[in-house]
């Protein structure tokens, strides 16, 4: 894994020593100016990227007046050796561009080593998590999101343009009713942000909020820093297969069934399951990372070097 850039050892630092010691009853952390000229990502670095070849729908996202939009008709294929090489006609995503339309580019940890580490970096202090890194791009009058919260916290970095953050009052815990959300759902105003270059913001999960791209244009990393704790699903999942192994007789009443299930849940051997499945989840995750951080060619560095 590299080293973090002194520009993201700020927002490490940042991450660290502010978001992660709020208190329980705020939901957000705001450091403008934290870095001077950033060139943590630039325009420059987003262009290279959408333009890459390989570059398909699913690491990257147009959105136009508030909705996505459908790039997969623009996908072709060159027959290569009686293979298929598919590729995406990038005139899509010109042409709705230059129409103000907004583009999210998924997968940054995997596009820059330094991105990378900074994930890394924040996936440390907790038991169980893989963050993602995100970049939005958009212009004045249109966003990729409209009014919405998040099922994780947050961490984004300013890089380019100017964007104002409506930022709402955090909400209880669900998990259903996240996007598009009316302002009667956004709950009460809490803060407005305009965030510039070199800005840092922080928000909780469950907390609303709506942006607005208030100059031409706004470019920003969104860290979203996933739990991947076992999920209820899956601890549900596992209750059933101990139920299936210890059920109830036919016609048991409901009460009865349920008792059983709760007996279940209380068992030694359930949670000894449910423990050994979160440790091969953790190892799986900070592998994931680890392959990440060196999923890269470095055959050629001494060739390249006997060149220089």
């Amino acid at each position: 894994m590299i080293e973090l850039s002194p520009q993201l050892r700020l927002l490490r630092d940042f991450y660290y020593k502010t978001a992660l010691k709020l208190p329980a009853d705020c939901n957000l952390a705001h450091a403008p100016g934290l870095i001077e000229k950033q060139a943590i990502f630039t325009l420059e670095h987003l262009q290279r990227h959408i333009n890459n070849p390989m570059l398909l729908p699913g690491w990257v996202a147009l959105f136009w007046k508030g909705k996505p939009v459908d790039c997969t008709p623009a996908v072709g294929y060159k027959i290569i050796q009686k293979a298929k090489l598919p590729f995406l006609n990038k005139g899509i995503i010109q042409e709705y561009l230059s129409h103000g339309a907004a583009l999210v580019l998924e997968g940054l940890d995997f596009l820059e080593p330094g991105i990378n580490a900074m994930c890394a970096a924040i996936d440390a202090p907790h038991p169980c998590v893989m963050s993602n890194a995100v970049a939005f791009f958009s212009q004045r009058g249109d966003e990729a999101y409209r009014g919405h919260f998040d099922l994780d916290d947050v961490l984004v970095i300013h890089l380019g343009g100017q964007k104002k953050w409506r930022i709402y009052e955090r909400l209880a815990p669900r998990r259903v009713d996240v996007q598009e959300l009316s302002p009667g759902q956004m709950g009460k105003l809490q803060a407005e942000i305009v965030m510039n270059p070199g800005d840092a913001l922080f928000l909780k999960s469950g907390t609303p909020h709506m942006v607005e791209t208030t100059g031409n244009y706004s470019l920003h990393i969104s860290f979203d820093i996933c739990d991947r704790t076992i999920n209820v699903e899956t601890a549900l999942d596992l209750l059933t297969q101990e139920f299936c192994r210890d059920a109830t007789r036919p016609y048991t009443p409901m009460e009865g069934v349920i008792d059983k299930l709760v007996q279940h849940s209380h068992s030694p051997d359930y949670w000894q399951r449910v423990r050994d499945l979160q440790a091969n989840q953790v190892e799986n995750y900070k592998s994931s990372r680890r392959l990440i951080g060196s999923n890269r060619v470095t055959h050629l560095d001494s060739l390249i070097a006997v060149k220089k």
